[in-house]
């Protein structure tokens, strides 16, 4: 799954939909949320076939949002679809015979896979693949009306993520401070050139 190209449509989309529904535009927050999604799971590599079907995606988001209801419905069901999405680009890079996603880009950070992380790259990948299997439980919950509104799961999702995900490298820095520093800017850095170059998929 090449990152960049899907980078370059889905950050602009999400700049939108955050403008969208702070502007009250419920029919074009969820196109541009389903857009980003689509962009983000598209089995295709290069930019027109992730930009068509984020398009595609986005033109049924809207003509399903623009019935009675419809926008809130949509609005309501992408987080569900989003953590699934996340769950799975985590979970199959832990089936058999593949490298587990962080695994890959340690090695990148690196250009090697220190044999002391090897252990702790799967079990973090697997973490964050029940980490977004439990906010789809989460998800699943609020769309039946026995969860938490919509609202709420969403910062809790969020805040939750971005905690976990500074808060790991502390983690990591005392585990094996052998390895010399580690920081969120440069996981970041090795994630891009992985992705870019085409190799987490």
């Amino acid at each position: 799954m090449l990152l960049a190209p899907r980078l370059a449509i889905s950050l602009p989309l999400s700049g939108l939909f955050l403008a969208a529904r702070a502007g009250g535009l419920d029919v074009a927050a969820a196109a541009c949320a389903a857009g980003l999604i689509a962009a983000m799971v598209a089995p295709a590599s290069g930019a027109l076939g992730i930009g068509a079907l984020a398009l595609l995606a986005g033109a049924a988001a809207a003509l399903w949002s623009a019935g009675p209801g419809g926008a809130g419905a949509v609005l309501a069901a992408l987080p569900l679809a989003g953590n699934l999405a996340l769950a799975w680009h985590f979970g199959r890079t832990l089936l058999p015979g593949r490298e587990p996603l962080i695994a890959r880009y340690t090695r990148a950070d690196f250009g090697r896979m220190p044999a002391e992380l090897a252990g702790y790259t799967r079990a973090l990948t697997g973490f964050w693949a029940v980490f977004f299997v439990g906010f789809s439980a989460a998800n699943a919950a609020t769309l039946a009306g026995a969860g938490p509104g919509v609202a709420a799961s969403a910062a809790l999702n969020i805040g939750l993520s971005l905690l976990f995900f500074l808060g790991e490298h502390p983690l990591r820095a005392a585990l094996f401070g052998g390895l010399g520093p580690v920081g969120p800017l440069r996981t970041l850095r090795a994630m891009w050139r992985v992705e870019a170059a085409g190799h987490a998929g």
